[in-house]
């Protein structure tokens, strides 16, 4: 059986055969440089993944909030002291009270409360959040400045997390849908008391 090849195939055979192949270009120097990339990614080191891809900016993890940055949150929670007592709850109280006139909030369910060891399991609370909502988490450790706050969604993923005072540090965490959330409180040094308080505009 013959095979019939396509005319333009034959074109180039028969003007290879003709011509004869290409004589190679002549040298003019050193070895050839490979031309540089500019979009060349930069080498990682032996032995280490890739960088993983960033998150959406306000974004931590969760599908059901997202985190509402604002400086002034992070100074006015930073500032106030409470008058006549150094007690977690207190010291609570007098943070919310500073930055209700910024944030046009107010505490809402009364003051979780506990006592915390760096040995001790963390301390969970469960609280409702509604839709359409942003909140703010006020949250002390009477025996020092080593400890940790997680806002969780009801799928487990985290919202936020924050060594203090507040929980977003200099936001809010607002939420789509309502949800049943937890907060995380963990002693890293020390054993004391622990206060926290959740507002909500």
């Amino acid at each position: 059986m013959s095979v019939r090849v396509p005319l333009i195939v034959a074109v180039l055979a028969a003007v290879t055969a003709a011509c004869g192949p290409p004589s190679p270009p002549k040298p003019t120097g050193g070895p050839a440089k490979p031309a540089a990339s500019a979009s060349a990614a930069p080498s990682v080191p032996s032995g280490l993944p890739p960088m993983a891809e960033m998150p959406p900016a306000g974004v931590t993890g969760s599908k059901k909030a997202k985190v509402k940055e604002d400086g002034r949150l992070w100074t006015c929670a930073a500032t106030p002291s409470a008058s006549g007592s150094n007690s977690a709850a207190a010291r609570v109280k007098a943070m919310g009270e500073a930055c209700a006139g910024v944030t046009k909030m107010h505490a809402v369910g009364g003051m979780l409360a506990g006592a915390q060891a760096a040995a001790d399991p963390h301390a969970e609370n469960r609280v409702k959040l509604e839709a359409g909502k942003c909140y703010r988490v006020y949250f002390a450790f009477e025996v020092s400045e080593d400890a940790v706050l997680v806002l969780r969604d009801s799928a487990g993923d985290i919202v936020a997390e924050s060594h203090g005072p507040a929980l977003p540090e200099k936001g809010t965490a607002c939420f789509d849908a309502a949800d049943d959330a937890t907060l995380l409180f963990a002693a890293g040094s020390g054993k004391g008391a622990w206060a926290a308080q959740v507002w909500s505009d």
